[in-house]
């Protein structure tokens, strides 16, 4: 018998080679039965052909494709470690075993359950217990309705064992294989409360940036993983519970981590996706607040004043009631935006002005004077006028004797002569 932190280390290489060579479990087709067969089932589920890699359909996600077939470092820990080699090897889709790690996964919930005030650790061992049955049911009926059972309750077994990292894994494994799930609505609960719980992880500092072995968390990128989650959720149900509350909150991360210009299109993704949300006023309001964040100044795009401006007048129109304990940030955000364009106007003129060119230069300025009356500019724009009155309208041609001697190129002449009425078509 090898010690054992040799066989740890034997399994941790044996491991590290099967997922090297990138192995998969064969799934040959399986017999209909009391839980549904392989392909549909009793519920319609997804079908997806061996071999294919799962949720091919969004790997373009700039967010990031989601894997709950990853491997992630708790599966690694001691508790888990026998599991995953079951789960990863070479083992074949097997009935009876998968029945037997439910029922056992199921006993052991309900254990767990009863223990959760009265026995805490206990209760919390027993729960990670059950998620390693409840995996392993799933892994050994594969496309069944026992694989979605399994997902869901490895998924709620995680939970409350406080290992959120495997719980959001197993939670969007299932949504990603069963869209229309009977457990959609708590999976996608439970997922929301877990990326919610990282983002306010990720506001305590950056000693808590980084941290490996901690199951209740990434190692890495707390707030960007919780972003990614909001987002998966609002895609995985547009017309869920939670989709506009997702779609807020991934807003608001976004302002947070001062990505406004990904902020707004969030915002504005809501607004219009779902109009008659309870986020709807304050989606227009901090798609405003992202607007205004994202202009850089009169050299660059003018986009986001344009549609901060569309947008002042539609929350104005639209909630009356709401704009009275904001009136005085909207009614200053609307003599910026005022005074913005028209000093992006103002300083075109100027451009034509420097060049010579007074009578394009006046046109400017005399629109400025016109379109934005009650700002500063708009008199200055007059003052301008004044005195380009008296200047000639274009700039003077220089060594215009030198241009005189160049040979003059004649006008292009029409393909077919005036009055020439012979089809060009033999």
């Amino acid at each position: 018998m090898l010690p054992h932190c040799g066989q740890r280390l034997i399994w941790l290489l044996l491991l590290t080679t099967c997922l090297g060579v990138g192995c998969q479990s064969p799934f040959p087709g399986a017999k209909s039965n009391k839980y549904g067969a392989r392909n549909g089932g009793l519920f319609g589920l997804a079908q997806k052909k061996d071999g294919d890699s799962l949720l091919n359909d969004d790997s373009l996600d700039p967010m990031g494709e989601r894997n709950g077939d990853r491997l992630l470092l708790h599966d690694l820990a001691p508790s888990q470690i026998a599991t995953t080699m079951k789960v990863k090897g070479f083992a074949k889709p097997n009935e009876a075993e998968a029945e037997q790690a439910f029922a056992a996964g199921q006993k052991l919930y309900e254990e767990a359950g009863n223990q959760l005030e009265t026995a805490p650790e206990s209760a919390h061992r027993k729960y990670e217990e059950a998620a390693n049955q409840f995996r392993l049911a799933a892994d050994r009926w594969p496309d069944s309705a026992l694989e979605q059972d399994s997902l869901f309750y490895e998924g709620e077994s995680n939970f409350f064992a406080n290992r959120y990292v495997q719980s959001n894994r197993a939670f969007e494994k299932l949504v990603a294989q069963y869209s229309g799930s009977r457990y959609l609505d708590k999976a996608e609960a439970r997922r929301f409360s877990i990326a919610q719980y990282w983002l306010q992880l990720s506001r305590k500092g950056t000693l808590t940036k980084v941290k490996i072995g901690d199951p209740q968390r990434p190692a890495f990128n707390l707030a960007s993983e919780s972003r990614r989650i909001f987002h998966r959720i609002r895609l995985d149900d547009p017309s869920g519970k939670l989709a506009d509350d997702a779609t807020m909150a991934l807003g608001n991360a976004y302002f947070e981590a001062k990505m406004y210009q990904d902020a707004a299109d969030t915002y504005e993704d809501l607004r219009i996706t779902y109009p008659g949300s309870q986020h709807a006023f304050h989606a227009h309001l901090f798609e405003l607040k992202s607007r205004m964040n994202s202009y850089y100044g009169k050299s660059y795009d003018q986009e986001p004043l344009v549609k901060a401006d569309e947008l002042l007048k539609r929350i104005v129109q639209q909630f009356p009631k709401e704009c009275e304990g904001e009136r005085e940030y909207l009614t200053k955000e609307a003599t910026t935006v005022r005074n913005l364009l028209a000093e992006r106007d103002y300083s075109l003129g100027e451009y034509y002005e420097k060049k010579g060119e007074n009578l394009a230069a006046s046109m400017i300025y005399r629109d400025v004077a016109k379109n934005y009356d009650d700002t500063p500019l708009a008199e200055d724009s007059s003052e301008k006028l004044a005195v380009l009155g008296d200047k000639p309208p274009e700039p003077t041609q220089r060594a215009k004797w030198l241009l005189d001697m160049l040979p003059q190129s004649e006008a292009n002449k029409p393909l077919i002569a005036v009055g020439d009425k012979e089809s060009i078509f033999r």
